[in-house]
């Protein structure tokens, strides 16, 4: 098996810069109630995301844009000038994401043939892949975004495109991603296996074949398809 991942919240926590400006920007939000914000948060990006990928509107203007638009649907103040200020931080800690060792382990050791298909401007995935040093594992013509094909997922003409770029047959591919809708139909429709990481608890459904919720679950399912043992297994039971 061969494996395609999705970047955003699959190699690295999406919400860790988020948490970070939360915290920075002292916004009202209870710690039980940060999934919530988060996840409205993500939404209202989803919904323009369209116009990002057109080129209607900069990376900037819909981080504001979202981060706008969650604060009042919960009720919390927030001016233009005071979202592209949290934009522009977000911005900062996305320059400080990383993989886990977890990742870095896995990659240096595989023997896998991999890729990466992920949504969104071209610069701007590519600068994430090579902050994560992902191009460390994966080539570069292995590195695919829907700003340079000009398919966005769940679109299967984006699956496809990666497949034929490839030169190879979709059934010979697991996807790994978290979003149900983008991901995981986008990828069963196109004739890819698919692997759910639900990192944050979302919508779950039949074109999942394997769900996993922690990165250590998705290693060792990884590892179990390759025929290897994770650390844990190696270990003698006492």
């Amino acid at each position: 098996m061969k494996f395609l991942f999705d970047c955003d919240d699959t190699l690295y926590d999406l919400s860790w810069p988020f948490r970070c400006c939360i915290e920075d920007f002292q916004l009202p939000v209870e710690s039980k109630d940060l999934l919530t914000f988060y996840a409205c948060y993500r939404q209202h990006g989803d919904a323009i995301f369209p116009l990002v990928q057109e080129g209607r509107m900069s990376v900037d203007e819909s981080g504001a844009y979202r981060i706008q638009k969650a604060c009042q649907d919960h009720g919390i103040e927030m001016t233009k000038a005071q979202a592209l200020k949290f934009q522009e931080r977000y911005r900062f800690y996305q320059s400080k994401i990383q993989m886990s060792s977890l990742f870095h382990q896995f990659f240096s050791t595989s023997k896998s043939e991999m890729a990466v298909l992920t949504n969104g401007e071209d610069g701007h995935q590519r600068n994430k892949v090579h902050t994560l040093r992902v191009t460390d594992y994966i080539p570069e013509d292995h590195i695919f975004t829907s700003g340079q094909i000009g398919y966005r997922k769940p679109d299967s003409k984006a699956f496809q495109y990666v497949m034929e770029a490839l030169q190879d047959q979709p059934q010979n591919w697991l996807y790994i991603g978290d979003s149900y809708i983008n991901d995981m139909e986008g990828a069963k429709k196109a004739g890819l296996h698919t692997l759910y990481f639900n990192r944050h608890h979302q919508m779950e459904g039949p074109c999942a074949e394997h769900i996993v919720y922690t990165e250590e679950q998705l290693i060792k399912y990884l590892m179990d398809l390759e025929g290897r043992e994770t650390d844990d297994q190696r270990r003698p039971k006492e």
